[in-house]
């Protein structure tokens, strides 16, 4: 998934400060305009927390004791809001990267397309949000990516499709999250790959209403990232899923634009995938796959390849 628009309208922002050494117990402050999470009122954000490793802390700017994290409040099992608590396999690993840099990290959900104009003001120094990167997103952004992902289509279970290549789409609705990279994707290749039987490309607001248009008979099928679709299908039991995957493409974490945060980030994903977290979180949440990434990468317009 990785769009600039989509989040879910009217979502409460809930902040969820979470200490850095200890991971899962609140210990800082969030800002004034956060909500409160699960019924208790934001504190104080406090100082940095000892590093669990003293070379990835070293990284990190000598005056940054904590870091403001916009987290997409509405994309299970990346990074997801349930009983007014954040959650998700990206979250769990930005808190064992939070560990490794000794600072502390506060999580604010919001709607997607308040993200990244929130890093390019300031309002944000971390994006959690399954970022996908493009050639646009570099203009303005960094990347720490946690996965490789390329979009699958989902349909409603029992409608019969066979979705083996990308041209089995032509000439069907395809609904899509408004703004993701599936959009754009879709958009470019519908002229060449369909000619004269283009695809019904339909922008949605929201994920949800996205997969609700598909189970609901209203639209043919869903395209988005493979994890998050498989991840609904499970879930629900309403979807089918489609094996094919196309544009493959890096997503993950995102920082401004030449950030100082973007090389610690990068050496904390790289202490959690040597010390076995990151395949421990992976799999404890069921997304394993072949885009489980080795070695870890900050992605920038001048090195767009990592």
């Amino acid at each position: 998934m990785t769009g600039i628009s989509g989040g879910r309208k009217g979502v409460a922002l809930i902040a969820l400060p979470v200490c850095a050494a200890l991971l899962l117990s609140a210990c800082g402050g969030g800002s004034g305009d956060a909500a409160q999470s699960a019924g208790a009122p934001a504190q104080a954000q406090g100082t940095a927390q000892p590093a669990g490793d003293p070379a990835v802390a070293k990284l990190v700017p000598p005056d940054l004791k904590s870091a403001k994290v916009a987290v997409f409040g509405d994309w299970a099992p990346e990074e997801y809001v349930e009983s007014g608590q954040i959650k998700g396999w990206s979250v769990e690993l930005a808190k064992a990267m939070a560990a490794k840099m000794g600072i502390a990290f506060t999580y604010t959900a919001t709607g997607f397309d308040m993200i990244i104009p929130g890093l390019d003001n300031g309002r944000y120094d971390v994006a959690v949000a399954s970022l996908g990167v493009t050639p646009e997103r570099l203009e303005s952004l960094d990347f720490v990516p946690l996965q490789k992902e390329g979009t699958a289509f989902g349909w409603k279970k029992g409608a019969g499709l066979t979705i083996a290549r990308i041209e089995d789409v032509c000439g069907k609705s395809v609904a899509v999250l408004t703004g993701a990279w599936e959009y754009k994707y879709l958009t470019e290749h519908n002229p060449r790959t369909c000619g004269s039987t283009p695809m019904k490309i339909e922008q949605f607001k929201d994920q949800p209403s996205a997969e609700l248009a598909v189970t609901s008979g209203r639209v043919q099928l869903v395209a988005a990232g493979s994890g998050k679709l498989k991840y609904s299908a499970k879930q629900t039991g309403q979807l089918e899923t489609s094996a094919l995957l196309v544009n493959a493409v890096y997503n993950g974490l995102g920082v401004k634009k030449d950030s100082p945060l973007g090389p610690a980030l990068k050496a904390a994903l790289q202490a959690v995938i040597d010390d076995g977290t990151y395949a421990k979180i992976r799999s404890d949440w069921g997304v394993t796959s072949e885009g489980d990434l080795k070695t870890a990468v900050l992605i920038t317009k001048a090195n767009p390849e990592g």
